[in-house]
């Protein structure tokens, strides 16, 4: 573990800001491997012989559970040993494991080649937080995960602008035989080529540097009885937050999986349609609602408001209730784009803002298990129900060819004012644990 800098200067801006840029790609890339599958919906359903429900459950049971499971193991050890290394190493581990994905000719390998990546992507989250909180002060710390976090919603336009492109251009081609291979259908050769990417970042990650851990310097994890503890202490505050930013990660999950299902069964759109229009509203109003959420929480944070985390993510997303629940049921689909775009800048507001608000609430040997915790509780609900839901309404409820657009609607109006509720409960106890941490860091550094 690096020595602790409680007194020691920042790193300078350009060292910090090379740092995220490459966290950011490492985290587009991950994106690009989760959100291409996407595209690949009626593919893999007409090769395979699946239904909704069943692959519904390759992003929720088997990507999203182990994402989740894998989490707390990982962070863990991103509080003890050295965080680039462990990025480094998850990425290789999802990346193998994307191409994996498309070498399988079964619905069984597929699910557990799911498994491998969301596995190996759980290392990124926790310890990419943890590296970032010891590069910048807390006063510039919204801004800089704002940015880390508006890199999964340039992934994410990325793999709907670029994937539809690719696979448009791969189902001309048609499938291939390769050596070694066989045959490889478009939608395998699609995973093949993501998963290859990951493997050209693996230099650049090992170029970052491993900052100096902010606090007293600790030679050892923190026992378990001590973590639970330091959890308890804060459940006041934890609960409703965590429970606030579920809701959030219910209806995105439950969106970007289904929404180019959506175009495709409801407007008859080609995935290259939706993933050209739905990529670009991800690349400008994602990423400019996440830079817009860590602006004004820094701002605020600079005035003095305590608790801006919450408060901006509370009143950002309250907006999704009425855009995202309406864009599904509109009558064409430029009207639903139109309505999406909205939508999605109020639903990425508050990505980074979870993460500021438990690296400013949290002493540093606890940073990547608190923020593996969050990964843990968000994606359970989230991920691990969200695209499963969906399936489920699709399956058994709103069963013609376009009911899924119902299922979106119903989502997406019921999870934003809970998601409101929850997180202005939290404000008060946020408050006082931020001061509470305030005062501790001033005695360290009398």
């Amino acid at each position: 573990m690096p020595a602790a800098a409680s007194n020691v200067s920042w790193p300078a801006p350009p060292v910090a800001w090379y740092a995220v840029a490459i966290l950011s790609l490492a985290y587009v890339n991950s994106y690009l491997d989760r959100i291409v599958i996407n595209l690949l919906v009626e593919p893999i359903q007409a090769d395979l012989g699946i239904n909704d429900t069943q692959f519904g459950m390759l992003q929720s049971l088997a990507f999203g559970i182990f994402y989740t499971l894998m989490a707390l193991p990982l962070g863990r050890m991103a509080d003890r040993y050295n965080r680039r290394n462990i990025i480094v190493g998850g990425t290789l581990f999802f990346s193998a494991f994307s191409m994996l994905s498309g070498l399988s000719k079964q619905y069984g390998t597929l699910f557990i080649s799911r498994v491998g990546v969301g596995a190996g992507e759980a290392s990124l989250t926790p310890a990419a937080y943890s590296i970032i909180s010891d590069y910048f002060p807390p006063e510039r710390l919204g801004k800089a995960l704002g940015v880390f976090t508006m890199s999964a919603f340039v992934g994410s336009g990325l793999a709907y602008v670029g994937g539809g492109a690719v696979i448009e251009a791969l189902t001309r081609i048609g499938s291939v035989e390769l050596p070694l291979l066989g045959e490889v259908r478009p939608w395998q050769m699609t995973f093949l080529i993501v998963g290859a990417l990951g493997l050209l970042l693996l230099p650049l990650l090992l170029s970052i540097q491993e900052p100096l851990r902010r606090g007293p310097v600790q030679t050892a994890s923190m026992p378990i009885p001590e973590v639970v503890a330091a959890i308890r202490a804060r459940r006041r505050t934890l609960i409703p937050m965590f429970a606030g930013f579920s809701m959030v990660t219910f209806s995105a999950y439950a969106s970007a999986v289904w929404t180019p299902a959506f175009f495709i069964r409801t407007y008859d759109w080609a995935p290259g349609q939706i993933g050209l229009y739905y990529g670009l509203i991800f690349l400008t109003f994602g990423t400019s609602g996440a830079l817009f959420g860590g602006w004004m929480t820094d701002r605020l944070t600079a005035r003095g408001v305590t608790d801006a985390p919450l408060r901006v993510a509370a009143y950002g997303y309250i907006g999704v209730m009425l855009f995202g629940g309406a864009a599904p049921l509109m009558p064409t689909p430029w009207l639903a784009l139109a309505l999406l775009a909205p939508a999605t800048f109020m639903g990425t507001m508050p990505y980074p803002l979870a993460g500021t608000a438990i690296q400013l609430i949290t002493p540093n040997r606890l940073r990547g298990q608190m923020s593996a915790l969050y990964m843990l509780v968000i994606n359970v609900v989230g991920l691990g129900l969200g695209p499963l839901v969906i399936g489920l309404f699709s399956d058994f409820v709103f069963t013609e060819r376009a009911g899924v657009r119902y299922s979106l609607a119903l989502v997406n109006f019921a999870c934003a004012p809970l998601a409101f509720v929850l997180l202005l409960l939290a404000l008060p106890h946020f408050r006082a644990q931020r001061a509470a941490m305030l005062a501790e860091d001033s005695d360290e550094t009398e």
